[in-house]
């Protein structure tokens, strides 16, 4: 709390010293605000421009996104949605993903709140939920160089400050840019003719005090040469504070899912009814005092008469009838526990592992053995990162102009996940000085509850298994740090005949650094656990003890512990030329045309230490050494034919059509197009269609990923809950024949996975080919006088689908196809525990497999009116915004979850999205409110009666102030009625609320100041 206070302190001082600057410079005189909007107006609602600006235009190609064609006007048949600058301003937006994401086009990504939800380390764009490498990221036009061996752009390096505009077209574009726009893209328009000094700061906070971000940045430009060139520099400093689960009561408790009658919902915490069915238990399996697997070979027996003695020789009595309580009740067992798993209490002793009834929460006050990880990890992760970029023009001659585009930045992220688990130690009773007499702690054994628990199993020397979290090194950190610089020049200008030509060069390069502190070495704890002894021991060995809480000490964990290292480069190096003009002209119009060549080479390397290399280490996933690289070489063309024009019922028809070859060193030739159609029967009202065959060639990791380890969430077949057929049960004894899988839910002896996650290794596939996909667009633009204000409409269907996914043959796959279907290839790729028969590992793989779906239509309304032109007598202006989605499908291969939400389909897709705009602007105040509404979706379990994730409504409000000439002062308030995120059975593991749906309203209510001074 120190920390924002002392960040408040320095904003407020940061608005004054800014403040003094106003009160010391001349007044300048001010023009009113321009219009904000999210929604691009066709060429009839653009502001009218004045006698010297339409001479401006007159010689300015325009070019819009979607397209490289010169057009006389500013529209094309893809759909363009446009978020300005002033939608940037207005909302305090300086991470860009936090304002686009809310667009309804897009599924957010990663986010702030993603702290171990797989995929990047950095923040994503998702158009329609195709996955962000299916969105093509561009910065005026140009393609940006990836962040990561993915292919997918790091939306956090491009400096929001400096956007003009940002244009987001959906629908297939590799036509026109190639690769990768199978969804989309979303082009960002940087300013390059900026005048001036612009200084801002900005401070945030939650109502609850925590969560601060701060930002404070600066524009500088200015003309030279006598206004035949330009220079724009823009510096950021951006910091957001932490926020933990624990920090939350809603996220504090780990959550427990049960089947009540015939549908799931999140229990109470420590509430289960009569009848419940626990689906989920609450926290982990593998807590800090561990637990020890009950060998159905050798299993231990007569525990309330051989355990009676704990460590220093306090009594143990917690086998015993009238003591133990092995659901957590608070009534204890009317009979004695002399088998079973075995665990560690409070203090210390050996007790039975306590996961059934109430002690599937996570509560360690009733004596569950499961653990509550939820206070140590992160609710929103911290993030801090520098920007510098510039922007400059040169007209060298009347027929050469140079534009040059840098940009630079260095960003931290953390993670916090709890203490590193570590599952299936074996351990020798024999070697362990802990364990046996007349070791460690002298005549007595250190632990001999636990020795007699060993001894009375058949053969009590034989090795047994434990799982345990080294709560001792505290949480596992995760530090990223990427390292980001492009660097772009652009030279142009006119040839004969009305054509222009420009020839670019890019390079760009991201280096992250990752450091993942509180690991433990694997060699290390099974050297600690066998006393040190044998051959090969490392040196500083420490004899280890890990039976019960807080047993390792300083020590112990300094030969155990061990922090990794792993650096990532990815590099760009593009060249790209284009011709475009008007090849003739037709009565209807100019013939447009532009043709164009490219080529550049994607490199990516990945180097680990050894210890993740070896998979030496529990906690984080090990990586291996990974090296690649793609050649492409690419042209292209595109033409548009103006049919017909002013004519009765046909004031404009025109067709546009598009091709490109690209040759790829991995994937070979590729060959997209394009074909769209224009009709206006009036000067008002326009259809527009548009299809495209685009493509995306298999990226850097896909191609070379070497075996990397992930922890996927599963459901494993053999659990009792799934009600196993006999064929599954009988596969299932095939691997762990000595497990009982055959007993029901109800019986508390019955089979149950111990953890939802399972250890996968991921290879990539050479011998990848490209995904294909077919989009199509149809709609329609209004743009009607209607005698007050100025009105237009526009409304699309779009509908993509995606052929030869490039995709994982994740774990759940083969593991259903071995369990399910029976198939012994996909069995030889998982392993099952004999003893315990827990699944402990999947090797996954990479194909070309199955086809994406998704349809829908888009609606974008804007008015604007002056109040002066309605009567009220008042300044300034009305302005409404619509944005309207609807889907219709989407499909991944397994049906259509259009509504539909949950952990398997990797995102959350309402029916309806809907963001409301409604302002009022004059010239020195503006007031802004923002309604955001998602519609309620289903959570796919595939019941017969699945849960509902509610619907998500809440409201922004912004209000601006110009003060002088020179000052404005911002005051915004998001969520401003404290939208709630809910609990939901599908929700993220642990705290079972959808995080990334519930994003924007997951603090609660969020209050910003922002104060910018223009000179």
């Amino acid at each position: 709390m120190r920390k924002s206070n002392l960040r408040a302190t320095a904003a407020w001082q940061a608005l004054a010293l800014l403040g003094a600057g106003v009160l010391a410079t001349p007044a300048m005189a001010q023009d009113a605000p321009p219009a904000s909007g999210e929604t691009s107006p066709p060429a009839e609602e653009q502001p009218a421009l004045s006698d010297k600006g339409k001479a401006e235009a007159s010689d300015e190609a325009i070019v819009v996104t979607g397209s490289r064609l010169i057009r006389p006007e500013l529209d094309a048949p893809s759909p363009v949605t446009t978020v300005d600058s002033e939608t940037f301003d207005l909302t305090g937006t300086v991470t860009v993903e936090s304002l686009l994401n809310e667009l309804p086009q897009i599924i957010p990504g990663n986010t702030r709140v993603s702290n171990n939800q797989g995929g990047e380390d950095f923040s994503t764009l998702d158009l329609r939920g195709l996955g962000p490498n299916r969105t093509l990221i561009l910065v005026d036009g140009e393609r940006v160089p990836a962040s990561s061996s993915s292919g997918v752009v790091d939306i956090g390096t491009i400096p929001a400050g400096l956007i003009e505009r940002v244009d987001v077209v959906t629908g297939g574009a590799s036509a026109v840019y190639g690769s990768d726009a199978i969804a989309g893209v979303v082009n960002f328009i940087l300013k390059d003719n900026y005048e001036g000094l612009e200084l801002s700061s900005q401070y945030g906070i939650s109502d609850h005090g925590d969560g601060a971000s701060f930002n404070v940045q600066g524009l500088l430009g200015g003309n030279f040469g006598d206004d035949r060139g330009n220079m724009t520099l823009f510096a950021s400093y951006y910091t957001r504070d932490p926020v933990g689960q624990g920090d939350r009561d809603l996220f504090r408790n780990a959550a427990v899912v049960v089947f009540r009658g015939d549908h799931r919902v999140v229990a109470d915490h420590l509430v289960l009814e009569p009848g419940d069915i626990v689906t989920g238990a609450g926290g982990s399996g593998t807590p800090p005092w561990g637990w020890i697997a009950n060998d159905a070979a050798n299993p231990f027996a007569n525990l309330s008469t051989a355990v009676t003695t704990g460590p220093g020789g306090v009594t143990n009595n917690n086998f015993d009838a009238g003591v133990a309580d092995t659901n957590c009740d608070g009534v204890a067992n009317a009979a004695n526990v002399n088998t079973g798993n075995i665990s560690f209490d409070q203090n210390g002793l050996l007790s039975p592992r306590n996961t059934s009834g109430l002690c599937n929460f996570a509560d360690r006050s009733t004596g569950s053995s499961r653990y509550n990880f939820n206070p140590v990890n992160y609710l929103v992760t911290p993030y801090k990162r520098y920007n510098f970029a510039a922007t400059a023009r040169y007209d060298i001659s009347d027929a050469i102009r140079l534009k040059v585009v840098g940009n630079y930045t260095d960003s931290t992220q953390e993670v916090n996940l709890a203490p590193t688990p570590a599952t299936g130690i074996v351990v020798d009773p024999t070697l362990n000085p802990f364990i046996v007499a007349n070791g460690a702690c002298g005549v007595q054994s250190c632990h001999p509850d636990l020795l007699a628990a060993l001894q009375t199993r058949a053969n009590p020397d034989a090795p047994f298994t434990i799982d345990r979290r080294f709560s001792e090194t505290g949480p596992r950190i995760g530090l990223f740090n990427a390292k980001t610089q492009t660097l772009r020049g652009t030279l142009s200008g006119p040839l004969a005949h009305g054509f222009n030509w420009d020839e670019t060069a890019s390079y760009g390069k991201t280096a992250d650094s990752i450091r993942a502190i509180g690991n433990i070495n694997n060699t290390a704890v099974a050297q600690g656990l066998a006393g040190c002894t044998g051959p090969g021991v490392l040196p500083n060995c420490v004899p280890l003890d890990i039976f019960g809480a807080n047993t390792i000490d300083a020590d112990m964990l300094s030969f155990v512990r061990i922090d990794t290292q792993e650096t990532r480069t990815f590099d760009q190096v593009r060249i790209a030329g284009n011709i475009t003009g008007n090849l003739v002209d037709l009565p209807a119009g100019p013939v447009g045309v532009a043709v164009g060549a490219e080529a550049r080479t994607d490199k990516g390397e990945i180097i680990v230490d050894d210890a993740q290399r070896n998979g030496d280490i529990y906690g984080f996933n090990a990586v291996q050494n990974q090296k690649g690289k793609v050649n492409v070489k690419e042209v292209y063309g595109e033409v548009r034919i103006p049919i017909l024009a002013d004519l009765p019922f046909v004031h404009e028809l025109s067709f546009e059509a598009g091709a490109r070859y690209s040759d790829y060193s991995s994937a070979g030739g590729l060959f997209n197009w394009k074909a769209g159609l224009q009709w206006a029967p009036t000067d008002w009202l326009k259809f527009r269609g548009i299809y495209n065959k685009a493509a995306r060639a298999p990226s850097i990791v896909e191609l070379f990923q070497n075996g990397d380890q992930g922890f996927p969430s599963y459901t494993d077949p053999c659990n009792a809950t799934e009600t196993p057929t006999g064929a599954t049960i009988a596969q299932c004894n095939a691997f762990a024949p000595l497990i009982n899988f055959s007993l029901p839910s109800s019986d508390p002896a019955s089979f149950h996975q111990n953890n939802d996650q399972v250890q996968t290794f991921a290879f990539g596939n050479p011998g990848l080919s490209e995904e294909t996909a077919k989009t199509f667009t149809i709609g329609a633009v209004l743009t009607p006088n209607l005698g007050l204000g100025r009105f237009s409409a526009t409304v699309d269907y779009y509908n993509i689908k995606i052929d030869d996914i490039i995709s994982a043959f994740g774990a759940q796959f083969f593991i259903n196809d071995c369990y399910l279907n029976l198939n012994a290839a996909s069995c030889a790729r998982v392993t099952r525990d004999p003893a315990t028969g827990q699944l402990t590992a999947v090797n996954s793989a990479t194909g070309n497999q199955g086809t994406f779906k998704t349809s829908g239509i888009d609606v974008g309304l804007n008015y604007s009116v002056p109040f002066n032109d309605i009567g009220l007598g008042i300044g300034g202006r009305l302005r409404v915004q619509e944005l309207l989605s609807w889907l219709n499908e989407i499909d991944f291969g397994t049906g259509d979850f259009a509504g539909k939400t949950g952990g398997g389909i990797g995102g959350t897709f309402p029916e309806w999205k809907s963001t409301l705009t409604v302002a009022y602007d004059s010239d020195d105040f503006t007031a802004q409110m923002r309604w955001n509404y998602l519609s309620e979706t289903v959570e796919a379990f595939g019941d017969e009666h699945d849960p509902r994730l509610p619907a998500l409504s809440y409201f922004d409000l912004s209000l601006r102030k110009s003060i002088g000439n020179n000052f404005e002062l911002t005051g915004i308030i998001q969520n401003l009625f404290d939208a709630k995120p809910k609990q939901t059975p599908a929700g993220d593991s642990g705290f079972r609320v959808n995080a990334a749906y519930y994003n924007p309203v997951i603090l609660g209510r969020y209050f910003t100041i922002q104060g910018k001074v223009k000179l």
